[in-house]
């Protein structure tokens, strides 16, 4: 059995948080001991098992000078614990957290391993940039969540070992959905990259004005979208349900699931509407959707920003019940490629061969 050491900011809503949390508890459930590392004070969203180990750093991001401060007191108490927990091996998640990491582990022989969970084509700041260049070659590996991921990230570091392995697909709990709804759902953080006011548009546009979109998830935007909604006399057949936990419930009362995000490390919420059964319309954005979504075979891809292309499909779809029990059937299979416990030992056999 092995110590593992996983590391992230905090396990608030989102890709990255379900993904550590998953893996630390289907590696908790074998019999490993698990040590959890929470950078930033945070509500936690996603559930731990009680074997966890959780530590809180409480990391405060601060204004310059004082961030500065903050983020080196941060890496002597991340070593310290580190170092302590003598561990086979450190996994962390996301770019600024992976650098600390490699950071705080300089001159020790502690294994550590990363993985950026954002769009590869996505712009770096020049600093972070700078101390990726630095520290990413440092590590015993890293992970990536697509092809195109690898390929981007080899040509950066190419005497680094890169594997691609996707997210773990959490088990969705559908007994049944309830066809005959005319509901259309997407999930995403309300920011522009997830592309809901191209969704309002798109759906604007539709020929069968009985059809609900209902919108899951919080953020910035939130107003803005309710003003488009309202603008384009939509807003009787819109609702904005923000962050839940029932997921699993919506997917049984939709009938489609639309994803017009610009920008995906993974897109967990797309595959885990497919492993529910859902006919999908996504853009087929530069990571994510293209290695899940065989265009016009388990669901439709748009070409990113299209909104009159995946208006069109969505009315496709709306129109031709049998197309969406077609997609239903085969989008489902998405869910053996991405089973949790193959995936964990994907992570595992990387990290310790």
């Amino acid at each position: 059995m092995k110590t593992i050491v996983l590391v992230i900011p905090s396990l608030g809503h989102g890709g990255a948080e379900r993904v550590m949390s998953e893996l630390a508890n289907e590696w908790v459930s074998q019999g490993h001991t698990v040590h959890l590392i929470l950078l930033v004070a945070h509500e936690q969203f996603y559930s731990i098992d009680e074997r966890v180990n959780v530590h809180q750093l409480d990391y405060k991001n601060r204004f310059k000078p004082m961030r500065l401060l903050s983020e080196a007191k941060l890496i002597l108490k991340l070593r310290r614990l580190i170092i302590q927990l003598k561990p086979s091996f450190v996994l962390s998640f996301m770019l600024k957290y992976n650098i600390l990491t490699l950071a705080a582990t300089m001159c020790t022989d502690v294994k550590v391993f990363v993985s950026d969970r954002s769009n590869p084509n996505k712009a770096v700041p020049k600093s972070l940039r700078f101390f990726r260049n630095l520290f990413y070659p440092r590590a015993q590996g890293i992970i990536a969540q697509t092809e195109m991921a690898k390929s981007i990230l080899s040509s950066s570091f190419p005497m680094s070992r890169i594997r691609v392995i996707p997210n773990p697909l959490r088990i969705v709990k559908c007994e049944g959905r309830y066809k005959g709804n005319k509901v259309i759902l997407n999930m995403g953080r309300l920011i522009t990259s997830k592309g809901q006011k191209d969704l309002l548009y798109a759906f604007s546009m539709l020929d069968d004005p009985t059809w609900r979109l209902v919108i899951l998830g919080d953020g910035p935007l939130r107003e803005d979208l309710l003003v488009l909604a309202e603008k384009l006399n939509i807003s009787n057949r819109v609702t904005l349900k923000g962050a839940v936990k029932n997921v699993d419930e919506w997917f049984e009362k939709a009938s489609i699931f639309v994803f017009p995000s610009y920008s995906e490390g993974f897109p967990n919420a797309l595959a885990e509407a497919m492993s529910a059964g859902l006919p999908c319309v996504s853009y087929d954005c530069s990571a994510g959707p293209g290695d899940i979504i065989i265009d016009g075979e388990n669901g439709f891809l748009v070409k990113v920003g299209d909104v009159q292309a995946l208006g069109d499909r969505l009315d496709l779809l709306i129109s031709d019940e049998k197309l969406r029990d077609n997609f239903s059937q085969k989008a489902s299979n998405v869910s053996i490629h991405l089973n949790k416990a193959n995936i964990a030992a994907s992570y595992l056999s990387f990290c310790i061969e």
